[in-house]
């Protein structure tokens, strides 16, 4: 390739040549095509071996903020209301939506859960990684060497393993994403883009309130290009208008959250970290490298590494902007190189902002030096956005390369090769596969976890695991248990069966005063009921005072039931507030012909019980022995007296 060096190289730019508007793809050698597949295939198989591991380790127990819903019962709800609702210092109505459909189709099923969001999201991102990078660059093998760089992404210890609602903080990056590619896309005429692009940023600002401040400093971005170079990004001005809208828009619902509802902290009583302070760069420093698969147990070093590598990033942004600024079309693959690029860094920049700002002083007392800072941004997931913008990095600083060493294209394209080459076999080194040690130690964690549940409910309660949930969870398991969650079949109420039971009623030790027979004569004999054959008999009775049942959350219903032929029991019970007995609030068992049939029920209610129940013994007419009737409280809600 010939390259003309004219005015414009004065200064570095993205570009090999400033005439050039256009860069022609390269005819790949076999090398070069293995090498291509290889380079795209290693991210593709490092995302599908974290699913099949995750598949082989996944526990399906909810964790942490996955409890919270289950508290008011409102898990798996569609209502308006409830996904506008703000939590977890954010509204994230797009998390909610999608976390209702979730529970309505699979029961909340945390393996599964996990496994759709971990596909679905890192599989859209490197979709939208690799159709920019090709936009931006029409090298198939650069290309392919810079989306070999999406591995720093797929490590482990994100936003999967763990709770299932985490993903949440990555939602906005598709949408981000998406934004991008339609701004150096020409297919769209103005009307269709704009409008699409104005509900990618109501999406992205309404997933979290990262969403919402990110696409405001995407968007001001896009201002200042338009600005600087009207005549080439002018058609924008539209684009950019109805970007604004859906920032502002989302900017102040979620201004509104941090500032009425959090009152003004994130974290309560936690100050916010300001830039004017060092201990706000050196944390954001450690988030930088975490992204890179540094190590925090060689701080100095890891420091020194990530900062080369910020250098290197603000080199990039430098010259995308000269790039953007001097474009004469934004459809050449430089212009769409420099507006990427600077699109995706203001937005992960302005991102980590917000990060340091409301966790460095998160840090324990002893953590107070520069490199015990930056090794304490190394924890959690908070670097993941970081990890977007080392492919751009990477393409940006080969670009350079070429503009100023236009006629050492070869050796540059060689040098690519061989630093992607060394960057994989560095990630490999630092475990990006190594998916199946870190699923394994969280589900270990969720073993004892759910080995802790199980005990609880042996005991009859309080379920407190400090470890799964920090505060008791014994009304969030009974809402869980009503609405059917999908980890209940591994920990179900049936535990309960062998818990302590406080009070215990005797029904029939006075049954003239306690139980009303309907459709059927009753003979009275101590502790024994003779019923005779009748259509649909009831026996009507309560136990204690009107709400003495009202603080307990499941009651275990016993009796021995005597019949000549099989027939149906059932049991109704009024849950608190219900005005009349129903179906809906009932539970059966068939029991066969015999004297002594054991008939048990153990029913579970988040909001407590009436004191009234109900017993058909029979589904049909023929006599009935019912002896032994005793109502009995197995689960107490935290804090009320048996």
């Amino acid at each position: 390739m010939e390259h003309s060096v004219g005015s414009q190289t004065t200064g570095l730019v993205l570009e090999p040549s400033s005439q050039t508007t256009r860069q022609p793809r390269h005819a790949a050698t076999s090398a070069e095509r293995i090498i291509i597949a290889l380079f795209i295939a290693l991210p593709m198989s490092c995302l599908g071996w974290m699913a099949i591991q995750w598949i082989n380790y996944g526990v399906d127990l909810p964790y942490f903020d996955d409890w919270r819903d289950y508290f008011d019962g409102t898990t798996g709800s569609l209502n308006i209301g409830y996904l506008f609702t703000p939590a977890n210092d954010t509204m994230y109505a797009v998390g909610k939506l999608l976390e209702s459909l979730v529970f309505i189709i699979f029961k909340g099923n945390s393996v599964v859960d996990q496994f759709l969001s971990m596909v679905s999201v890192l599989g859209l991102i490197l979709f939208f990684q690799w159709i920019l990078i090709n936009k931006a660059i029409k090298d198939r093998l650069l290309a392919a060497c810079a989306f070999s760089l999406t591995l720093f992404m797929l490590q482990s210890d994100s936003y999967w393993g763990r709770q299932n609602i985490a993903y949440h903080q990555a939602l906005p990056l598709i949408f981000i994403l998406a934004a991008i590619y339609i701004l150096i896309t020409h297919r769209w005429l103005w009307p269709l883009r704009s409008s699409i692009l104005f509900a990618l940023g109501i999406l992205s600002g309404l997933a979290y309130t990262s969403g919402a401040f990110s696409l405001l400093a995407l968007t001001v971005t896009l201002i200042v290009c338009i600005a600087g170079n009207r005549r080439t990004y002018g058609e924008l001005i539209p684009d950019a208008v109805a970007l604004l809208c859906a920032a502002i828009i989302t900017v102040v619902v979620q201004g509104y959250v941090l500032v009425f509802v959090q009152h003004g902290q994130v974290h309560s009583g936690t100050p916010w970290a300001l830039p004017n302070s060092p201990e706000f760069w050196f944390y954001m420093f450690g988030k930088i490298g975490r992204s890179l698969m540094l190590t925090a147990s060689h701080p100095l070093r890891s420091l020194l590494i990530a900062l080369l590598c910020l250098a290197l990033a603000v080199a990039v942004a430098i010259a995308g902007l000269r790039n953007v600024m001097t474009a004469e079309t934004r459809h050449s693959a430089p212009a769409r190189l420099g507006l990427v690029s600077l699109l995706l860094f203001a937005s992960v920049f302005f991102y980590l902002l917000m990060v340091a700002a409301g966790r460095t002083d998160l840090r324990p007392a002893n953590i107070s030096t520069p490199l015990q800072l930056f090794a304490f941004g190394f924890a959690r997931f908070h670097f993941f956005w970081a990890t977007l913008i080392w492919p751009w990095v990477f393409v940006g600083a080969i670009m350079m390369a070429m503009t100023l060493w236009p006629q050492r294209e070869g050796a540059i394209r060689v040098a690519a090769v061989v630093t992607a080459g060394c960057v994989v076999v560095f990630t490999m080194a630092a475990g990006v596969f190594a998916h199946a040690s870190y699923f394994r130690q969280t589900s270990d964690l969720s073993f004892r976890n759910g080995a802790c549940l199980h005990a609880k409910l042996l005991a009859g309660g309080p379920i407190d695991c400090p470890t799964l949930y920090p505060r008791d969870m014994t009304s969030a398991y009974a809402n869980a248990a009503r609405m059917g969650a999908s980890f209940i079949r591994y920990f179900p109420p049936d535990l309960l069966e062998s818990a302590p039971r406080n009070p215990i009623w005797n029904v029939l030790d006075r049954p003239t005063d306690k139980v009303t027979v309907s459709n059927a004569t009753v003979e009275i004999r101590p502790g024994i009921l003779s019923l005779s054959p009748g259509r649909d008999v009831q026996m009507a009775f309560s136990v204690g005072q009107a709400d003495g049942l009202h603080h307990c959350l499941a009651v275990r219903v016993e009796a021995t039931v005597g019949v000549k032929s099989p027939t149906v029991v059932q049991l109704f019970y009024r849950p608190w507030g219900a005005p009349v007995f129903s179906q809906a609030d009932s539970r059966t068992r068939q029991i066969p012909a015999g004297d002594e049939n054991t008939v048990r029920f153990l029913v579970i209610e988040p909001h407590g019980f009436r004191n009234e129940f109900r017993l058909d013994p029979v589904s049909d007419s023929q006599p009935s022995i019912v002896k032994e009737l005793s109502v009995s409280c197995v689960l107490r809600e935290p804090g009320a007296a048996g």
